[in-house]
């Protein structure tokens, strides 16, 4: 694991750091204004939104509480790993949903930014609620989401499509 953050710790910092200011900058010149509006937009309202989604993991987590207090591990586990793969799933539906809506209909010479601004638009909301909740759990999740997405970015660039390339996220994550 340690090898892994350490991989990945320069190029996720580039990314957080730059990529966001850069894309947005490149797609303004580019006239791409109401994707850069709508991404700001996006990044601001997303942390309620995707808190409020949140909701049923914990309410499938519920149980394991219960099992817990009676020493009945197997049921913390199973409840445990449902509301994980619920997280999960929401991460990758979130993800894959933004990448999407910026690429859907991008001109070639906007791609890239859209691309960049898209993993900015979509892994930022998840960065910024793992910050304020501090739990190793919910950092790790950031973390393996802005992995996923370099890793889809990076085999798009090497010739994959993007639908193609949202299988390499969901795999990642």
């Amino acid at each position: 694991m340690k090898a892994l953050v350490t991989i990945f710790q320069l190029p996720i910092m580039v990314l957080n750091v730059f990529g966001f200011i850069v894309s947005g900058i490149w797609l303004l010149i580019l006239g791409q204004w109401g994707s850069v509006l709508f991404g700001f937009a996006v990044s601001m309202i997303a942390p309620t939104g995707l808190g409020l989604a949140l909701f049923p993991g914990m309410a499938i987590a519920a149980p394991g509480i219960f099992f817990a207090n009676r020493k009945v591990t197997i049921g913390v586990y199973f409840f445990g790993f449902l509301s994980s793969v619920f997280i999960y799933v929401l991460i990758s539906v979130w993800c894959g949903g933004i990448t999407f809506y910026f690429l859907k209909d991008a001109p070639a010479r906007a791609f890239w930014p859209l691309l960049i601004w898209s993993y900015g638009v979509a892994t930022s909301p998840w960065t910024y609620m793992a910050q304020k909740d501090g739990s190793p759990t919910s950092l790790l999740a950031a973390f393996f989401a802005q992995v996923a997405f370099i890793m889809m970015m990076v085999s798009v660039a090497f010739g994959l499509d993007v639908p193609d390339g949202f299988q390499v996220f969901a795999l990642w994550l």
